[in-house]
């Protein structure tokens, strides 16, 4: 299974009205999802062990579990940033932004990542933003 504490937060550029969608997302070396063992509980074996504390319970999308980090509980900087470690560390836990552009249901004018450094999330934002909406 593939664990994905995250960060959601959606803005406007008012002058345009273009939506701005930051997702920051917990990561393996910034380019790999944090993945786990099928029979281990996302919530209790996994994230509080590793001190990170959810606002609402994990949401399962297919074989993900995406889970909305309590920024306030949770020490977002006991963690690594993504800009923070060497690009070829391939190991270390740590934080990626990412940015699209678009309305909620349609994020393809968003800037392309470059292949080399994609993780296959297209599907994963419109989930987190369909399960931030409540």
């Amino acid at each position: 299974m593939f664990i994905i504490p995250f960060t959601y937060l959606k803005s406007t550029i008012t002058q345009h009205q273009i939506n701005v969608h930051r997702f920051i997302i917990l990561t393996i070396g910034g380019n790999q999802l944090w993945t786990e063992n099928d029979s281990l509980d996302p919530l209790h074996d996994i994230l509080q062990p590793n001190d990170i504390y959810l606002e609402k319970p994990p949401i399962k999308y297919k074989d993900y579990y995406l889970c909305q980090v309590d920024i306030t509980k949770t020490n977002l900087n006991d963690f690594y940033k993504w800009e923070e470690i060497g690009l070829e560390d391939k190991e270390c836990f740590c934080w990626r932004t990412f940015y699209t552009f678009g309305n909620d249901v349609d994020l393809s004018s968003w800037l392309p990542i470059p292949k080399n450094e994609s993780i296959g999330l297209d599907s994963i934002f419109q989930q987190i933003i369909s399960s931030t909406k409540n």
